[in-house]
């Protein structure tokens, strides 16, 4: 465990000037102990801390002070949300997302998951990484992330250095589930490996994380728009709303004599903007294909849409493809506009 980690177990309380409460934050405090004495056992969260420690900490979020409040006070947190929310988090994260807090340490780098948020259809991790190992300016993780009773599960993740011994990740997952989406969620993270991409150097270690979300409330707008292009039909299936992110589910059938050709096809969405003129990223959330290519089921997430929006419009782009990233051609469809509601 390295200094400034130690630094944070020694921290005296009554150095720590109070703050007040949220009503919100009072209110995730009573669930939880609720929550805690209705399953009648209690499970560790800071695995490497001591039983005095994890009082303390335990005194901190609970009683005078919140983590966001600490993390402008001790260098391994370092406020995760602040250095991410540009536009890699959507700006709805920090009051939207659960707090997790879990650490391990293991081989000279200590890992915290700070903050984790899960809307039915997109997980979102934030984490920091402390250590004197230099892993370069972006290095990449090895090692699966887990959720409970998924089909299929897919994502992108990246870390950002901060400074020479903090590094700051974000995960985005998107688990796929038979029929409905769990009101409740496990996650199991186990990040075997980090690779310093500059000169491939690993550093392997035993890092183990488990803790469970809540889905945010959703509702779902059902669409019926499609378009016809030369040999594909796009439809427009439904358009679900959470407070973090909107998800957009669409389908195409391709021909087969397109299929010939390209066996592989592909329908991205791009330059979404709303009729207030703003222009949105699209985060893709992968998808399914059927039948030998012939049918496709794919969805995206749009973040933070403007809360005047009444409409938003989407131009699909077809990908033509012969496979191993052999990009043959890109057509674009015409642009289609849905309603919010």
């Amino acid at each position: 465990m390295n200094n400034d980690l130690q630094d944070f177990l020694d921290i005296d309380i009554n150095d720590i000037e109070p703050r007040a409460l949220t009503t919100k934050r009072k209110t995730e405090i009573k669930q939880h102990v609720l929550k805690k004495k209705k399953k009648g056992k209690k499970r560790t969260i800071l695995h490497t801390l001591t039983t005095a420690a994890l009082i303390g900490v335990t005194v901190f979020t609970g009683s005078i002070i919140s983590v966001p409040v600490l993390a402008k006070h001790i260098p391994f947190i370092q406020n995760i949300m602040e250095h991410f929310k540009k536009d890699t988090l959507p700006n709805e994260y920090v009051d939207l997302a659960t707090v997790v807090n879990q650490v391990e340490s293991n081989n000279g780098i200590d890992i915290m998951i700070e903050n984790a948020v899960y809307d039915g259809t997109n997980v979102i991790i934030t984490y920091a990484i402390q250590t004197t190992l230099d892993l370069g300016s972006q290095p990449r993780s090895e090692g699966f992330i887990d959720i409970q009773d998924v089909k299929a599960i897919g994502g992108t993740g990246y870390i950002d250095k901060m400074n020479e011994t903090t590094y700051v990740g974000v995960e985005k997952i998107t688990p796929h589930f038979d029929g409905k989406s769990p009101e409740e969620i496990i996650i199991k993270w186990q990040p075997k490996v980090f690779e310093n991409s500059s000169d491939t150097k690993q550093y392997e270690g035993d890092w183990s994380f488990e803790f469970s979300l809540t889905q945010l409330q959703t509702s779902t707008q059902l669409l019926n728009e499609k378009e016809e292009y030369p040999g594909i039909t796009l439809s427009l299936k439904s358009f679900e709303h959470s407070k973090m992110a909107s998800v957009l589910q669409y389908e195409f059938v391709v021909d087969q004599d397109i299929l010939k050709e390209s066996p592989f096809i592909s329908i991205e969405m791009s330059n979404v903007m709303d009729n207030l003129g703003n222009i949105y990223d699209v985060n893709s959330n992968g998808g399914v294909s059927l039948d030998d290519g012939a049918f496709h089921k794919s969805e995206v997430s749009i973040y933070s849409i403007h809360p005047d929006a009444r409409s938003l419009t989407f131009t699909p782009q077809i990908y033509y493809s012969k496979g191993s990233g052999m990009v043959l051609n890109v057509e674009e469809m015409q642009p289609i506009s849905i309603d919010l509601k």
